[in-house]
């Protein structure tokens, strides 16, 4: 087994037969080249380049037909092959971009666990097995708020899209193969793999051009590719998401704030008074439990898009609710979904034109939320209009430096990057997004901390400061409406956000700070069992995200109360997954300190399993957290009888800790 920190290394590349080889770390991708699709006068062409030859320092290959040149250079790093590529236009006719393909390689026969990373914040993210199949949500409006509008899943064996980055990791030896796109802020990219019939066939990285126009003598640097190789898969994540925030400028705070959420007690039905109760229960416990702020939700605003009017159940009005927050000595927050507008709004009535619209004229309906009508849809803004750009700034502005919430969950952000008509036909989905991310950034200033949700993650790296990784917790761990429309990864599911948690928890710390959504502890209310609890507990506290509590504080048992003290000794740690490419659902997460390492071993079935760690000779015996219980150590290993379904056991091994075995 791969130990943590295990070193990967760059490829070697060299043109062979006008296809590019990569050689490196027991992989080796064959026949790689580069292509590009287009649409000339309202017919779609393909090109896949046949020979590169050398050029420059590098490579290059022509599609005579068109006029457009494709030039490849290569950057060795000490860990990682970078390729970067330049696009050239020098034929006589305006083109639309459909999709650029910086490399197109085969990686050959092997038996390969694909890691697929799901498009934004609340699409299911995980490790495929070949004989497995992604799939969509049923239904387009959960497809639109959880996955890709403009590409649905392949749902056959094999053939995955996964969005920024994959890792490609070959089960019988060990190979694995990291390929992670780093300037992320003008293409939708991703990474497709067709590993069918037990053979990587197809592995190549993409970028969506989205239709935009290429004309004649145009010329574009277009964004690097990364590319590693090595023993650890969960290594070259991290070794990706590291090159990332470097070239992106990722801001990463240098402490994780820990704060209480209005949303999942109250929900929209939230009142200023119960905003100024909660505030009082922190106070009381600011010794025990010590929240950074206090945010409110979804809840206070008259209605979807009129942001600067609060409704009735706030009467004082949200500048003087921040007043109260801070006066008692918390960072004030505040919840918006910027991009969207509901039809009952005064901003949809008096500004039509500033509207996202459909290929036909309407506007371009973005989401249907139950929480907020069972009727018409919410809208996307066009956040490529200049006139929304500006009051995008003033909405940051006016929240952040007039009102004073100092930080801004900035929510449902996929509005702004589904296909549309634009005001800038020029302008990409990712630039779209990533321009109405910039406008509230400048206006809410470079303290205000902007925490992003469901948002497509590329073009928000360097823009934001956190980012919700799963999708929402919820007071159940699944249901049926989990388990089938959204196909038991996608949308609302406590199961689904645990599964996030550890999924994503490379990109800590290295793109942002995670955030895993809301602790729920509770004993009333909730349909989540104990165990349940502690799972998503312990998922939290070990990958180190920012530390939510969104129940009524007042209300909270003394023993609920003490399983959130429990955990805040163990943020800070450094996460790692290590069967991340066993299983869909992985079980063994551990977190490295100073002195020592705390290792979670998880049961997501629905019976009690049996578990055991291997433990270093020198340990005599280990603490079980939960349980506050000490284990002894017997022949080198821990047994861990009888977790319960859905639970967890969390145990604290002295420093050097043990390798994980498995769970059942």
């Amino acid at each position: 087994m791969a130990q943590p920190g295990a070193a990967h290394a760059a490829l070697e590349i060299a043109l062979a037969g006008g296809r590019l080889r990569l050689r490196g770390g027991g992989v080796e991708l064959a026949d790689a080249t580069v292509g590009v699709t287009v649409e000339r006068a309202g017919t779609r062409l393909h090109w896949r380049a046949e020979a590169l030859s050398e050029h420059d320092g590098g490579w290059a290959a022509r599609w005579d037909a068109l006029g457009l040149r494709l030039e490849v250079r290569a950057e060795t790093r000490a860990d990682a092959l970078v390729l970067r590529t330049t696009l050239a236009h020098d034929g006589d006719a305006e083109l639309r971009l459909i999709e650029i393909a910086l490399l197109e390689a085969d990686a050959g026969a092997g038996d390969w666990s694909v890691f697929r990373n799901g498009y934004q914040s609340w699409s299911g993210t995980r490790a495929y097995a070949a004989d497995e199949a992604d799939a969509d949500p049923w239904f387009a409006f959960l497809r639109d708020v959880q996955t890709d509008a403009a590409h649905r899943a392949a749902g056959r064996a094999g053939v995955f899209r996964s969005d920024l980055v994959s890792v490609l990791s070959e089960r019988g030896r060990g190979a694995a193969l990291g390929l992670g796109v780093l300037e992320t802020a003008t293409y939708v990219a991703a990474i497709e793999v067709d590993v069918s019939g037990g053979a990587a066939r197809r592995v190549a990285a993409v970028l969506d051009g989205d239709r935009t126009p290429l004309r004649p003598g145009e010329r574009r640097e277009l964004p690097a590719l990364w590319l590693a190789a090595g023993a650890d898969g969960w290594a070259l994540l991290e070794g990706w998401a590291a090159a990332c925030g470097a070239a992106m400028r990722a801001r990463v705070p240098e402490r994780t704030p820990l704060g209480w959420c209005s949303w999942y007690y109250y929900f929209t039905r939230v009142r200023e008074v119960d905003v100024l109760d909660n505030l009082e229960a922190l106070v009381r416990l600011r010794e025990r439990v010590g929240c950074d702020y206090v945010q409110v939700d979804d809840g206070y605003q008259r209605a979807i898009g009129d942001w600067f009017e609060p409704n009735r159940k706030f009467p004082h009005g949200m500048r003087w609710l921040a007043e109260r927050i801070r006066d008692a000595g918390f960072d004030a927050g505040i919840w918006v979904a910027p991009f969207l507008v509901r039809p009952n709004s005064r901003l949809f009535r008096e500004r039509p034109q500033w509207l996202l619209r459909t290929r036909g004229g309407a506007p371009r309906a973005a989401c249907w939320n139950p929480g907020w009508s069972l009727g018409r849809p919410a809208y996307a803004l066009d956040t490529t209009h200049p006139q929304v750009l500006d009051w995008l700034r003033d909405l940051g502005r006016t929240l952040a430096r007039q009102w004073g919430y100092r930080l801004l969950k900035l929510d449902f952000l996929y509005a702004a990057a589904l296909p549309g008509v634009r005001a800038d036909a020029s302008a990409t989905r990712a630039q779209a997004l990533r321009r109405g991310l910039e406008a509230i950034r400048e206006g809410a200033g470079e303290d205000a901390f902007l925490l992003g949700c469901g948002c497509p993650l590329g073009p928000a790296i360097g823009v934001v400061d956190g980012m919700r990784i799963g999708a929402d917790v919820a007071p159940f761990w699944d249901n049926w409406i989990s388990r089938g429309p959204n196909r038991g990864r996608h949308g609302v599911a406590t199961a689904h956000a645990v599964q996030n948690i550890l999924t994503r928890a490379f990109m800590h710390r290295r793109l942002w700070l995670n955030d895993p959504d809301c602790l729920m502890v509770r004993a009333a209310e909730t349909a989540l069992t104990p165990d349940e609890v502690r799972s998503l507990a312990t998922a939290i506290a070990l990958t180190d995200g920012m530390l939510v509590l969104s129940d009524r504080l007042e209300a909270l048992p003394a023993e609920r109360l003490g399983w959130i003290e429990r955990i805040l000794p163990l943020l800070g740690g450094r996460a790692r997954v290590d069967d991340l490419f066993a299983r869909a659902m992985p079980e063994r997460l551990a977190a490295r300190y100073a002195d020592g390492e705390a290792i979670a071993l998880f049961n997501f079935s629905d019976r009690p399993v049996d578990g055991r760690l291997a433990v270093p000779a020198a340990v005599a015996s280990v603490s079980e957290l939960w349980s506050e219980s000490e284990l002894p150590v017997r022949d080198g290993a821990v047994d861990l009888p009888a977790i319960p379904p859905h639970g967890v056991r969390l145990v604290w091994v002295p420093r050097a800790g043990p390798v994980v075995e498995s769970a059942g």
